[in-house]
């Protein structure tokens, strides 16, 4: 036996291209919803993913799956595909710029800071591991007149 290690194929640039393909896609589904479901589209153009959806849930089929198992669903995927691509295509091209580029915003906006609990606040400890989470009680919000103060939860750990 040798003493050369065995190479293993990289497999992150496969992955790495799946998860691109994946992201195009949920985009490009989600700029058809929108422009399905936005009022200036005219009606003959979303005729298109109409028939498309018609066609996925009907048992007529291009290729049979009983002639051909498991290629079968693969022109429903085909079919549905291409529709979606299609209907974006006959699009007014107005419009769908102006839907990319709100998504893009949309993707490129920093996340809005989720509401707290009124009664607590998070503080993460100023360290380069986050292994637990403290809630301090946040001063003025604690108990109001109507009620009185609930008593401290036990320390479990």
């Amino acid at each position: 036996m040798s003493d050369d290690k065995m190479q293993y194929p990289e497999r992150a640039g496969d992955v790495g291209t799946l998860m691109g393909w994946l992201k195009d896609f949920f985009g490009h589904f989600r700029l058809a919803w929108e422009l399905l479901w936005d009022e200036r589209v005219p009606f003959v153009t979303k005729i298109i993913p109409i028939l498309t959806l018609l066609y996925v849930i009907s048992p007529v089929d291009l290729v049979s799956g009983l002639a051909f198992p498991g290629i079968g669903a693969l022109d429903d995927l085909t079919i549905f595909l291409i529709g979606m691509r299609l209907f974006v295509d006959v699009c007014p091209p107005a419009l769908v710029t102006e839907h990319q580029a709100k998504d893009q915003l949309e993707m490129s906006a920093a996340p809005q800071d989720e509401e707290q609990p009124a009664s607590s606040t998070w503080r993460v400890p100023p360290t380069a591991q986050i292994i637990d989470l403290e809630a301090e009680e946040v001063s003025g919000t604690a108990a109001t007149a109507e009620e009185p103060p609930k008593p401290p939860l036990p320390h479990v750990w």
